[in-house]
């Protein structure tokens, strides 16, 4: 008995680690994962750190609606961490598309026919940050029916001061609104 003892306290001391603070290693697998069934989720890493929106007037929502002759798409979320000037959104969208497909986009600029990514701070109040030409990134879409889109994103946008903001291992799986 005294030796099962002294196993379980071995195994007990083995098994512990001070060190672990639930964090996982890599901060994308603390992101929702990638799934295409409408879960309604959505999130993303800003500068490596997770982003993931609030519930209530924040939460993810997307939208790709037939207006004047022309398809246009909007995704976002928002989260606020306490205060007016923390307020982060992440927005991609596109204007006048022909259609929409399972493929990968060029989030170029926000314009008639193009894709576009955005990060907007303190509302778009402090910093509104949209790619670019020059600076573009990608939105590819994995799954498009006719209630559910998902996919997955990335792309860097210059703040006002000229540092980079890097937006990776985005995904989101929504129901839309059309």
């Amino acid at each position: 008995m005294k030796n099962l003892l002294v196993l379980v306290f071995l195994a007990t001391l083995t098994a512990c680690n001070n060190d672990d603070n639930g964090t996982p290693d890599n901060p994308a697998d603390a992101l929702p994962p990638a799934t295409q069934t409408g879960e309604q989720t959505f999130g993303c890493l800003i500068d490596g750190e997770p982003f993931f929106p609030e519930s209530g007037s924040n939460r993810p929502s997307a939208f790709y609606q037939f207006v004047r002759g022309a398809y246009t798409l909007g995704i976002s979320a928002g989260r606020n961490d306490g205060g007016g000037e923390n307020f982060v959104s992440i927005g991609l969208g596109a204007l006048d598309i022909e259609g929409l497909e399972v493929t990968t986009y060029l989030l170029i600029s926000e314009g008639l026919g193009n894709f576009s990514g955005r990060y907007n701070l303190g509302g778009g109040i402090v910093l509104r940050a949209r790619t670019t030409y020059e600076n573009p990134g990608t939105l590819t879409i994995t799954n498009f029916t006719d209630e559910i889109i998902s996919g997955t994103f990335e792309f860097t946008v210059i703040d006002n001061d000229g540092t980079e903001i890097r937006i990776t291992d985005g995904r989101f799986d929504l129901k839309y609104t059309n």
